[in-house]
């Protein structure tokens, strides 16, 4: 009985260091110091070790499937083949659609903000009001090629589990076997005030510990943590999305454009051993040959909107507001230019929104104040800075002298060097791939045994495994792009501090190829695709001391996660 006790213990111990983001880690100045690093991973082991046996009394839950049973369906590869040159009279076609994801009688639901839960809240970040919207953004696109269409699909939510993913194709079997559809991705803003639909972010109150007893004594069903009923309504609404993108897709042309917007814009707060940061913004901009239908910009940016659902010391009553935090407004301001906006984001794991460009009393506030200047930005991107100060739409947007009395703040387009726009020949090459990981992060064994998110667990031979999916896609002749499954460090694409032996907690130097080595340097990331499988940290930094920087490691699928993946990536790349 004591043992069991222990073990309860342990598991609320757990629940609340995985649902809680510690503030004391992404605060904590990282040291190369050896006494630090020894002290990290001691506590680190110590930490696998508990939760460890605690999961010894955990049961398996009908997640959990006999390796000869386990079926991976639903999956699509992309294109057959690759080619080099566009096919004579080849035009691009593209379809665009997007749709609401709060119902209109959302206080019905058992709705809850995806991202956190705040003691500020008491633990319940239960929706309570919609301060935006939380959508379904989708482009279906061709190349004219014969080999098909790919879909692309993306959500404002913390992240979509490959299950929910798979369960959406499976929905569109038939559709997609009728309209030649190759692949069929969905990919996730990252906002941590959409509605949950991974079920992480619960009501901890009454599920967790129902979970708890159920994974203990096997006596009653596990519960899942989103709201059954709002997920039918979600699967519904994306795959209405989906249908009406590809039946709505026109000819025309395409370009590229991409800029370097600067580190004033983003900071890094949540990895102090990572020395990378994307600052990059990648525009697409497609225009159809019927000058009535509307063009289309996609953008793509590493993002962290987590600005709008956090509760303040001064506001606890806020964190309950659905949003599409800072990535809505950069889509509204794109909008009222009279573009659609489709957006993909990119390598996100220590990147955060690093300007407040104007006064703002509610965080809303500081989000739209981003995203709007992020918004101009991405309209401004090809414009001479005479082009912009002679545009009436970007200038409108503008803050006035009076209302940032007192503030530093440095138009957007000061000191701008347009960049540089080429056309995009209609060449689009897809591949996807399945990868299985071997699960040895305990405190995700455990989250699984709770049972309150869609994933398909493997097991052999007591072994734990998940299979996610990376990809690799050419658009044009030039534009290559990785599709990454979660929050990759940023470190694992360009190099940096990170993968050093002095910059790691191993004291080791990572031994692979970052993805600009297996891709080239210009690869760009579109992240939290086809799942959402948590952070991907470096084996060589890999160590579970949460007060020590190290809190990735608590939402990653363990130490080999990372070396597994950019295996998987190289055979793709050989293949």
């Amino acid at each position: 009985m004591k043992k069991k006790a222990l073990s309860l213990a342990l598991a609320l111990v757990m629940v609340f260091s995985f649902t809680v983001t510690p503030v004391s880690a992404i605060d904590f100045e990282s040291s190369s110091d050896p006494v630090t690093k020894t002290l990290a991973r001691v506590i680190g082991t110590v930490f696998e070790d508990l939760v460890s046996v605690l999961n010894i009394f955990l049961r398996e839950n009908d997640k959990f499937v006999d390796e000869e049973e386990y079926v991976y369906d639903n999956f699509y590869e992309g294109t057959a083949d690759f080619i080099d040159e566009a096919k004579a009279g080849a035009k691009w076609s593209l379809g665009q659609s997007s749709a609401s994801l709060v119902p209109e009688n959302y206080e019905d639901y058992d709705l809850f903000l995806g991202g956190f839960i705040s003691e500020q809240n008491f633990f319940t970040n239960d929706v309570r009001e919609v301060l935006d919207d939380m959508k379904v953004r989708v482009i279906a696109l061709n190349d004219g090629s014969g080999r098909g269409t790919a879909v692309f699909a993306t959500i404002d939510s913390i992240g979509v589990s490959n299950g929910d993913i798979r369960h959406i194709r499976g929905l569109l079997k038939d559709f997609a076997a009728e309209n030649n559809l190759n692949s069929i991705n969905l990919f996730a803003t990252h906002t941590h005030s959409g509605i949950d639909t991974q079920g992480l972010w619960t009501d901890i109150f009454r599920k967790w510990p129902k979970n708890i007893f159920s994974a203990f004594t096997g006596i009653i069903e596990t519960e899942q943590g989103t709201d059954p009923e709002y997920m039918e309504f979600f699967y519904g609404k994306v795959c209405d999305a989906i249908t009406e993108a590809v039946e709505s897709m026109e000819e025309g042309t395409m370009t590229f454009a991409r800029k370097d917007i600067g580190a004033r814009y983003f900071s890094n707060k949540n990895r102090p051993s990572a020395s990378s940061m994307d600052t990059e913004l990648k525009r697409f901009v497609f225009t159809p040959d019927d000058a009535s239908v509307t063009p289309t910009i996609i953008l793509n940016m590493s993002a962290h909107p987590d600005v709008v659902g956090l509760a303040t010391e001064d506001d606890p009553t806020k964190g309950h507001g659905v949003s599409g935090d800072y990535i809505y407004y950069i889509g509204e301001t794109i909008n009222n230019a009279g573009y659609n906006f489709m957006f993909f984001n990119g390598s996100i794991a220590g990147i955060y929104i690093g300007r407040i460009s104007a006064p703002a009393e509610k965080r809303v506030d500081i989000a739209a104040n981003y995203g709007r200047e992020i918004g101009k930005i991405v309209l401004g991107m090809t414009m001479s800075k005479n082009e912009i100060l002679a545009d009436d739409y970007l200038m409108s947007l503008n803050w006035k002298a009076e209302d940032i009395e007192g503030y530093h703040y440095t138009p957007w387009y000061e000191d701008w060097v347009p960049a540089e726009e080429t056309k995009v020949d209609p060449i689009l090459n897809i591949k996807i791939a399945q990868v299985e990981v071997h699960v040895t992060n305990p405190v995700i064994k455990a989250a699984g045994k709770l049972g309150v998110v869609n994933y398909l667990i493997k097991k052999s031979d007591r072994n734990y495994y998940v299979t996610t999916e990376i990809g690799y896609m050419e658009i044009g002749k030039d534009v290559k792009v990785a599709f990454v499954p979660g929050e990759i460090c940023t470190d694992l694409i360009y190099g940096g501090n990170q993968l050093t032996a002095e910059g790691s907690v191993k004291n080791e130097a990572y031994e692979g190829k970052t993805l600009c080595e297996i891709f080239g340097d210009d690869v760009i990331i579109f992240g939290l695709a086809n799942d959402a499988v948590g952070y991907i940290v470096p084996e060589n930094d890999y160590c579970m001391a949460l007060a020590f920087g190290h809190y990735q490691e608590l939402l990653s699928l363990g130490e080999k996660e990372a070396t597994v993946m950019f295996d998987a990536y190289e055979k793709l790349l050989e293949e």
